[in-house]
């Protein structure tokens, strides 16, 4: 069962006041990663004056649980920033294809890397956009 509980960092009400808040949910492999990005986040949110940070992490092999797939899509709702790293299994690639399609454009930035082809598209970052590149690798 997923502990996503654990791995999300919400700035307090007073680290947000008078700051821009954005919101980054990702995906990895191992849990590892996890502790790195909590901390960077716990961070900025104690040190960075004009901006505050939610976080929210999930594990790959997480999302193949229905409900942790649906708290994944809603997590995604309000968004700016989705991040995933390894994603190579076939069937947890289209899960997450299939979540992150419909909410890609509104995402300030999407980084995927390295992945499955599939996935890898969906990246984009201010007017870069994977998905506008035709031929090579990831067709």
């Amino acid at each position: 069962k997923s502990n996503t509980a654990a791995r999300r960092v919400v700035p307090t009400e007073q680290q947000a006041e008078n700051r821009q808040r954005i919101k980054v949910v990702y995906v990895v492999l191992e849990s590892q990663y996890q502790s790195s990005m909590s901390a960077a986040v716990r961070q900025i949110n104690k040190s960075s004056p004009g901006l505050c940070v939610e976080c929210v992490g999930y594990l790959l092999e997480e999302i193949r649980d229905q409900q942790i797939l649906k708290e994944l899509q809603a997590d995604l709702e309000d968004a700016n920033v989705f991040i995933c790293s390894l994603i190579f299994v076939q069937e947890l690639a289209e899960k997450l294809v299939e979540v992150l399609t419909p909410v890609r454009d509104k995402l300030d930035a999407c980084l995927c890397f390295p992945s499955m082809p599939e996935v890898m598209k969906l990246n984009k970052l201010g007017t870069f956009d994977l998905t506008a590149i035709s031929g090579g690798p990831l067709g």
